[in-house]
């Protein structure tokens, strides 16, 4: 009985070698296992191709969430043909509208035989420090191809104070059309430009001259307005001479009486009288240029190069 005890106690460490050393096997087999599939891992991070390890484990490199391309928010049109036609029908001098979205930019455009009479007068013809909204008396906003508008730079935001707004270019891409109606049509444009350029006789870029224009003269008035803009908003493509037309809104810049003005320029993309709304991002409908956007230029420029 004793003997076998011995035998017992003698064959218990060599028991538990054995265990042990199985227990290590398998700790070295799953080791090995795990140093494989995460080698192999970042192996195809490196090289982006999905790899076999086993027929149970399949590698698929990470991608990047899908996104929607950021499109331009449609614009909805907002000024009211039957009001302006009532305004006009109270104040002969009334012919159009401007207006820019989320300002207080919503007046109606008067004009008379001069610049001056409406720069100290409101649209209804009373006596007013702030004036009105007034277009050159040599426009017709159905017909000019570079229609000129006016408006004081109001110290308590009013008249055309927040055009000088497109200054900041954050601001100005939030704010990139112009509505302006005549008393037949209603127009939409897209700024073009902000400059801060000479309104004062002498200047090397006149802009205030150009009322209609020839081919040629258009295309150098576009290439000037870009070389003088402060903050270009415009797109690469070149003018579309046959058929654009073009806009200015034009303030003081400051109040120092030092001849600068701050003018936006703006290009018509389009008579949206029947027309509540415009999609950028779905482009023109066939009926949205139905009507011809400068409907003289041919009648005036059909044998200009």
């Amino acid at each position: 009985m004793a003997r076998k005890q011995i035998r017992l106690w003698l064959l218990l460490p060599g028991l538990l070698l054995v265990l042990a050393g199985a227990i290590c096997l398998m700790l070295c087999y799953a080791g090995s296992r795990f140093s494989l599939f995460t080698r192999a891992a970042s192996e195809q991070q490196l090289t982006g191709t999905p790899q076999f390890l086993r027929e149970e484990h399949v590698w698929i490199p990470p991608t990047e969430p899908e996104t929607e391309p950021e499109t331009e928010p449609v614009y909805t049109c907002g000024i009211d043909m039957a009001h302006v036609r009532s305004c006009h029908q109270s104040v002969s001098d009334v012919v159009g509208w401007v207006r820019i979205q989320d300002t207080v930019i919503d007046y109606p455009v008067v004009q008379t035989t001069n610049n001056e009479f409406y720069t100290t007068h409101a649209w209804t013809g009373q006596p007013s420090y702030a004036g009105a909204i007034f277009a050159d008396w040599r426009c017709d906003l159905d017909d000019t191809d570079n229609a000129l508008i006016y408006g004081h730079n109001m110290g308590n935001g009013t008249m055309l104070h927040a055009i000088k707004n497109y200054k900041v270019e954050e601001w100005g891409m939030a704010h990139r059309y112009i509505e302006v109606a005549s008393l037949e049509h209603r127009y939409l444009y897209k700024v073009l430009s902000v400059n801060v350029i000479s309104g004062e006789a002498g200047a090397a870029f006149d802009y205030w001259n150009y009322i209609d224009l020839n081919r040629e003269e258009y295309r150098t008035y576009y290439e000037n307005i870009r070389s003088t803009s402060l903050v270009w908003y415009g797109e690469d493509d070149p003018p579309r001479d046959s058929v654009d037309r073009l806009i200015a809104l034009q303030t003081c810049n400051t109040g120092s009486h030092d001849g600068m003005r701050c003018v936006v320029f703006a290009r018509c993309i389009g008579d949206f009288t029947d027309l509540e709304s415009y999609a950028p991002a779905e482009g023109y409908p066939e009926t949205q240029v139905a009507v011809q956007t400068a409907p003289a230029w041919e009648k005036r420029h059909d044998t200009d190069e």
